[in-house]
């Protein structure tokens, strides 16, 4: 491949087919699958674009996360900001495998599952309102941002009166078109809010995830302030944005793949399967996957030098056909639970059963709950978060039979 031929990452979805990730992946899986790719700032890049390349690259010891790298590459100008503030995420073992250990307790299958009535509970406050407000609505507001904002501010022990200050400070932190400096506002303003939040639980005990991690950590002289505030910011942003897309973008596919959504309304048990898929099929996150190379190896019978920045898009290896068959194909039938949505290898997402189990509750009620329930506008209007870091939806408006809601509602009130 000459230089003339390199093709510019990131690579966008095609707007005629948004649930699917960018075309280029399939066909460089088909022809060049290590590839290189050249970054904004013309520097270049490997790009690996198999399912098990990518795992690979992911798991091996040679790879690395670091973003204070001088060579990671980073993506956008504005994303070159955020990541200079290391959270634990971008360290590399051992000490990455130290902070995990230390914030694991809180993410257990165990720990999960006791939560799960309360978001129950949750959701259901959530369906009384949007009930009592009635069609039509946005559903992206008044559903797939409230319940993991209210989860994650729950968790971390925030004002859930704090939510649209901090939704607002993501939405720029993440979109692909922000400047540096407006990164750079966006993040110190977070930032700003997370240190009063850390603060304020010095001396409390408080029982939420940062009051306990401050007490048996912070205080003890383990782990620093500074650093307490970092990873606490990104557990917020990460235990918010990533479920909010998911719960919007899943709502659209089910609704678009209306034979789907009747399997899962028909037997609910199916709906923990239908979760991963979705996971798989809709890859929400298009920055994951981002390392630069500590030393050399080899992959894919390619040799990578030290100081190499390598791309591997979990999408690509999401709809690789040689992984899952007929990838493109939306089936909650499918076992699809060795997706990659959640990473590979030591840097696999900590919060991922917080989120299966988020999604599972909402999509195990979302339309018994909302008989009817359908898309308000032509799906070409509808806005698709092409250039964000996690894809998913800017609004989703929706409506449904306002009675039968109301009906079904009085009758779950009644069983209570």
């Amino acid at each position: 491949m000459t230089d003339a031929n390199i093709q510019a990452y990131p690579m966008s979805r095609d707007a005629g087919c948004p649930f699917a990730p960018p075309p280029q992946y399939k066909e460089l899986r088909e022809t060049s699958p290590v590839t290189r790719v050249r970054l904004y700032d013309g520097r270049e890049a490997w790009m690996f674009t198999r399912y098990e390349d990518i795992r690979a690259v992911l798991s091996h010891p040679a790879v690395s996360a670091e973003t204070l790298n001088p060579d990671f590459p980073f993506l956008t100008p504005g994303d070159k900001v955020s990541k200079r503030a290391q959270s634990f995420q971008r360290w590399d073992d051992p000490r990455h495998a130290t902070r995990r250990r230390m914030l694991m307790p809180h993410f257990t299958i165990k720990r999960v599952e006791a939560m799960r009535p309360r978001i129950r509970r949750m959701i259901d406050d959530i369906y009384a309102r949007m009930i009592e407000i009635g069609p039509p609505l946005d559903l992206v507001e008044h559903l797939a941002l409230a319940l993991p904002s209210s989860v994650a501010c729950e968790l971390l022990g925030v004002d859930y009166d704090n939510h649209e200050f901090f939704e607002s400070r993501f939405a720029v932190r993440l979109d692909r078109r922000a400047s540096a400096e407006q990164v750079a506002q966006a993040n110190a303003e977070v930032m700003a809010f997370v240190e009063d939040v850390v603060r304020s639980k010095y001396g409390t005990n408080r029982p939420d995830l940062i009051g306990q991690f401050v007490t048996q950590r912070v205080e003890t002289g383990e782990v620093t302030h500074e650093d307490a505030v970092t990873d606490a910011t990104l557990l917020l942003l990460a235990g918010h944005e990533t479920t909010a897309n998911m719960i919007a973008l899943g709502t659209l596919a089910l609704l678009r793949h209306p034979e789907q959504r009747d399997r899962i309304v028909a037997d609910p048990g199916l709906v923990p399967n239908a979760v991963e898929e979705l996971l798989r099929f809709l890859t929400i996150s298009q920055s994951m996957g981002v390392r630069v190379a500590k030393e050399d190896f080899e992959v894919a019978g390619r040799r990578v030098a030290a100081g190499d920045g390598l791309i591997v898009p979990v999408a690509a290896g999401n709809w690789d056909d040689s992984a899952f068959e007929c990838p493109e194909k939306l089936d909650v039938t499918r076992e699809a639970r060795g997706h990659l949505t959640f990473g590979f290898g030591p840097h696999v997402c900590l919060g991922q059963p917080l989120a299966r189990m988020e999604l599972q509750e909402v999509f195990s009620t979302l339309f018994q709950r909302f008989p009817g329930l359908r898309t308000d506008i032509p799906f070409e209007e509808i806005g698709f978060k092409f250039d964000a870091v996690f894809y998913g939806l800017y609004d989703l408006p929706v409506t449904w039979d306002a009675e039968a809601a109301r009906a079904v509602a009085a009758e779950q009130e009644a069983m209570a």
